[in-house]
């Protein structure tokens, strides 16, 4: 008879702690990348999957070729899976070619995600440049001036590339109208950022478009 009531109570000891165990369990996390290699202009994609739903918020750090590390995204999960799109793409002003590393944290557990960014020497500009490219357009304020200097910074960081460029005080003619088209036609993705760019340099070594930098 004991040894019945024994049974008894360790089945409902059992039955009792199985019951408890989810109320104490750990949350699974997992953290994606649309594609283990990108380029230049390609936009990264990543996806959050958990377990469970706490209301915490997620951060995910990214760590860089070099071993430094930052937050990358604080992003709210309301859902077991959540989709978190770059608007920008990769360009080499910013993101140098190697392994990166993705890690989140959310809700006391951890995980983490390798990517790694390939140099294949297609162009792609700053996302910004766009920006001061439709103003140029379409804003009077800004001038051929303005959008000379936008160009300064991308020949200094070799985007385009020319043989030489005059030192000194900052000059530019008149940019002719058509290259505004050319702009326009880059703005809507009717030409891409390596063609527009190459009619740039070209534009810029036949001194169609004068830009003086104090070193290329």
């Amino acid at each position: 008879m004991k040894i019945v009531v024994f049974s008894l109570s360790i089945l409902v000891l059992f039955i009792t702690l199985s019951s408890l165990t989810p109320a104490y369990s750990v949350p699974v996390v997992t953290i994606e990348t649309s594609q283990e290699t990108y380029h230049y202009c390609d936009k990264l994609s990543i996806t959050v999957n958990v377990s469970e739903i706490t209301g915490d918020v997620a951060t995910i750090y990214i760590i860089n070729p070099e071993e430094g590390k930052s937050i990358l995204l604080s992003p709210p999960i309301s859902a077991e899976t959540t989709e978190l799109p770059s608007r920008f793409a990769f360009d080499a002003t910013i993101w140098d070619p190697g392994t990166y590393t993705l890690e989140i944290e959310y809700s006391e557990t951890a995980s983490s995600v390798q990517f790694s960014i390939d140099d294949n020497e297609e162009i792609c500009l700053p996302y910004w440049i766009k920006d001061v490219a439709y103003m140029w357009i379409s804003e009077p304020t800004v001038t051929d001036k303005d959008f000379a200097r936008a160009l300064g910074f991308l020949i200094e960081q070799e985007i385009i590339k020319i043989p030489y460029t005059s030192t000194g005080d900052e000059t530019v003619t008149k940019i002719p109208d058509w290259v505004k088209t050319n702009a326009e036609w880059w703005i809507t993705d009717q030409i891409s950022d390596t063609e527009f760019t190459l009619s740039l340099q070209y534009l810029i070594e036949k001194g169609i478009i004068l830009v003086n930098t104090s070193a290329v």
